[in-house]
């Protein structure tokens, strides 16, 4: 019988045969798979093994052929079809670890045949230098399908634990720009309290939050919101007027600047989720992830600090609209 064989890599190391296994054969439920184990066509270092034993790094994971050849012709030909990577993939930086992208405008993160997410486990399937036969990148933090700017990508597993831990613990500085309705004379903190909107019953993809201060009756679900915001100038679209400001987010809740923006009387100009009434030509609102900075020191070899240009589009309006 003809056997593929694999390498474990790094990535694959001290992790469960079953679990590996299953990148390859992911059509398979768990049962079959065991099946297919048990009756020695699936191999590890040429013997029959249970499930659950650890693969390690340099282990020969053996897989018979027939089993992968219907799942590998069809995935070759999808990528195959797509083009270069680098033509769709605006990369502003990347090495072994963190693969970080400019996000264009109205493009999901995750969730669809197009969406980020599948763009980027294309390009990293046609890598040839994978060292990981189980390990497949994803995204790292979050940004709303309309916002614009840098998303990380994990590049192996030591980047996506060192990169979420520090997301979690604040060590990453995320700042933003934002184009927002009103006249914003000094910088700002706003903390508050958010939590989502109460409209599941509705079975809406897209949910709201309302945002509460901490002098109300704070539910128990509702998280902390710590946001910084500066004025950097303004500027006067059909009358109304707005600022163009510097955001420094100090927590990561789901629309955060949105809802704040909104919350505190500077809601993002065109973002008529919350409230707004002016109607862009361009696009719905402008809010883009400009700059990440990371420290000094850091085991992934990153900058101090990466920067993404703001899209065309944004950097037009404020071109005819600043004063």
């Amino acid at each position: 019988m003809d056997f593929t064989t694999v390498t474990a890599g790094k990535d694959d190391n001290d992790r469960r045969l079953d679990k590996v296994i299953r990148k390859f054969l992911s059509s398979e439920n768990l049962s079959s798979l065991y099946k297919t184990m048990r009756k020695g066509l699936i191999k590890l270092n040429d013997k029959k093994c249970e499930p659950g034993t650890h693969v390690f790094e340099g282990d020969k994971i053996s897989v018979a052929s027939f089993l992968l050849y219907s799942k590998n012709k069809n995935e070759m030909q999808n990528i195959n079809s797509l083009d270069a990577p680098e033509k769709s993939l605006n990369i502003i930086f990347s090495n072994e670890h963190i693969l970080i992208i400019n996000k264009p405008y109205d493009v999901t993160v995750h969730g669809f045949d197009n969406s980020l997410d599948k763009q980027v486990q294309d390009y990293y399937l046609k890598n040839q230098n994978i060292t990981s036969i189980s390990f497949m990148p994803g995204p790292l933090h979050r940004l709303d399908r309309k916002t614009t700017g840098l998303l990380a990508f994990s590049w192996d597993l030591q980047g996506a634990r060192w990169f979420s831990e520090n997301i979690a613990n604040h060590s990453i500085s995320k700042i933003y720009h934002a184009v927002l309705t009103g006249h914003l004379n000094k910088t700002e903190e706003w903390i508050d309290y958010i939590q989502k909107e109460d409209n599941d019953k509705e079975k809406k993809s897209f949910h709201t939050v309302k945002v509460m201060s901490d002098s109300e009756n704070i539910d128990l679900i509702a998280k902390k919101a710590v946001t910084k915001v500066e004025p950097v100038y303004y500027g006067n679209y059909n009358g109304t007027d707005f600022t163009y400001a510097r955001i420094y987010l100090f927590t990561g809740r789901t629309h955060q600047i949105r809802s704040q923006a909104a919350s505190h009387g500077y809601v993002l100009l065109g973002d008529s989720a919350y409230g707004s009434k002016v109607k862009l030509q361009e696009q719905e609102y402008f809010l883009h992830a400009s700059i990440l900075k990371f420290g000094s020191e850091n085991p992934l070899d990153l900058p101090m600090e990466i920067k993404a240009p703001e899209p065309k589009a944004f950097v037009d309006f404020l071109e005819k609209h600043r004063y």
